[in-house]
């Protein structure tokens, strides 16, 4: 089994890293032409980072995950199982933009949530799973896609 490095994750690592050397270059010279060049080069560097780091956080682009992660941040341990319904209500209501999440596993101990996709078909597993005793939320877990 391999565990190396993502080839996404090297490219930006390795933008970053030519992007200072170009920011450098830009800081040092004194010619206009090399310093244009130098900030499109920096520019053109960092874009597999920037890539990447868009890539981590969806929440930033996209307000499925924005909403959905807000509904799990509402979620408080000690909550029963009605706040959390309720707070469900509040981040998806009924003729609200945003579809609800799918509820899986309901039962009196555990109660589970997926991300509904909407009009995208990817991602559709981002889960939030709750793990109930005596009627109230004793742990609370995200599970990204």
């Amino acid at each position: 089994m391999s565990f190396g490095v993502h080839p996404l994750v090297l490219a930006a690592a390795i933008g970053i890293l030519l992007a200072i050397v170009a920011a450098v270059i830009f800081y040092f010279t004194r010619h206009i032409g090399t310093r244009i060049v130098m900030m499109i080069l920096v520019l053109v560097f960092l874009f597999p980072a920037g890539y990447l780091f868009t890539a981590l956080h969806p929440e930033l682009v996209d307000g499925r995950f924005r909403t959905y992660k807000n509904f799990y941040q509402d979620i408080q341990v000690g909550m029963t199982r009605e706040q959390v319904l309720a707070a469900m209500e509040r981040r998806y209501p009924k003729d609200g933009p945003r579809k609800r999440p799918k509820i899986m596993g309901d039962t009196p101990e555990a109660l589970g949530f997926f991300m509904d996709p909407e009009t995208s078909r990817e991602p559709n597993c981002e889960g939030i799973f709750l793990q109930f005793e005596s009627g109230r939320v004793t742990k609370k877990q995200y599970s990204a896609d």
